[in-house]
């Protein structure tokens, strides 16, 4: 059973503020909770229906998810839904905190490595773009992602979903000031680089450095002036046929795979 009061609880978590404020967000669907249980230490609860309960390829999710929540509800279907993001929901959510990574330290921590690969993304604005770049990211092994100011929002259900639980694999950070990020990354010994359109190298002929970071722009204006200054090498994916762009997620992908396949 869940109280009126509990279930509009849940409800407001489709704000942003909402979340902001209380520093959690829901995350739905098997394979979500399947990796963010393996990825966190504990839910703050667990949402399920009867039916879902039933599905037994799905019990051992179902039962490790239980240990680690501190409450859980069985609701009916309707109610479920008032909480649900998606139109044909799995009938399973869970409440989670938002991370905590200190970017100094993680910075730290991965600089110690022989060699390193951090993800910037300047002022992405789509949810379904930034949920594909982590997912790829996490796909091609990079240490971590620093979101800059104004980029969509990390809890943003849209986001989360596209993910499919990468959002539990790496540390995902968020900064309000990307310009001094850049400048860490730098003094910490970090080689920038940045995708643009007009960019002064062809990615073929990039020789990535041991420690790299690149910088992934928005996907109408591309990286901002004051960011691309601060840059050391400014890439450019050749064009062969008549589209006029590529989609962010897609040229990341091309970007990551690149540097993978060089590491």
């Amino acid at each position: 059973m869940i109280s009126k009061a509990k279930l509009k609880y849940f409800q407001s978590l489709s704000q942003k503020k909402m979340r902001g404020q209380e520093g959690l967000f829901l995350i739905e669907g098997w394979r979500t909770l399947e990796e963010a249980s393996a990825g966190v230490a504990a839910f703050e609860a667990l949402v399920y229906t009867k039916n879902a309960e039933l599905r037994e390829e799905n019990s051992g999710i179902l039962s490790s998810a239980k240990k680690k929540s501190k409450d859980i509800f069985e609701v009916s279907a309707r109610e479920f839904s008032s909480i649900s993001d998606t139109v044909h929901a799995q009938g399973i959510a869970a409440l989670v905190k938002t991370f905590e990574f200190d970017f100094e330290q993680e910075v730290s921590r991965i600089a110690r490595h022989g060699s390193a690969f951090v993800v910037a993304l300047d002022q992405i604005a789509e949810p379904g773009n930034l949920g594909a770049i982590i997912r790829t990211a996490d796909w091609f092994g990079t240490d971590a992602i620093v979101l800059s100011e104004n980029c969509v929002e990390l809890y943003n259900p849209k986001v989360v979903r596209a993910t499919v639980g990468s959002i539990f694999h790496l540390p995902i950070i968020e900064t309000n000031k990307l310009a001094g990020t850049i400048e860490s990354l730098k003094k910490s010994g970090f080689t920038l680089y940045g995708a643009e359109l007009n960019g002064s190298k062809e990615i073929q002929s990039i020789h990535w450095a041991k420690k790299s970071a690149v910088v992934i722009g928005n996907e109408a204006r591309g990286i901002r002036p004051e960011i691309s200054s601060l840059l050391d090498e400014h890439i450019i994916i050749p064009r062969f046929g008549k589209a006029e762009s590529l989609n962010a997620g897609i040229a990341a992908g091309i970007i990551f795979a690149h540097h993978r396949f060089q590491a």
